[in-house]
């Protein structure tokens, strides 16, 4: 027996990070940049390629059980439990609810 599609139990499971201090759920399915853009950390989406070639989605990450930071492009990471966004690059249009 298969489970329908768009049924709860078809959705994929969460994954808990945080994003610039702030800790989120996130779909471990699609790359952080989506990630990124689900959780309103970018607010138009038309400054970035979505597929690696640009460089506008740099964005500095721990690794879970990590210490020192490494800058990656968040269109080529995952989503994993305890990954924490700690810095966006300029090209990131942070919505105003999240500047304290």
């Amino acid at each position: 027996m298969t489970t329908p599609i768009g049924t709860p139990e078809s959705a994929p499971a969460r994954v808990e990070i945080t994003i610039l201090g702030r800790r989120c759920l996130a779909r471990p399915d699609v790359t952080l940049v989506w990630a990124l853009y689900d959780e309103g950390y970018i607010e138009s989406s038309s400054q970035f390629c979505w597929n690696g070639e640009c460089l506008s989605c740099m964005v500095s990450v721990v690794a879970p059980g990590g210490r020192t930071p490494r800058l990656v492009k968040a269109c080529e990471i995952f989503p994993a439990p305890g990954l924490a966004v700690v810095s966006v690059s300029g090209s990131f249009r942070v919505s105003r609810r999240f500047v304290a």
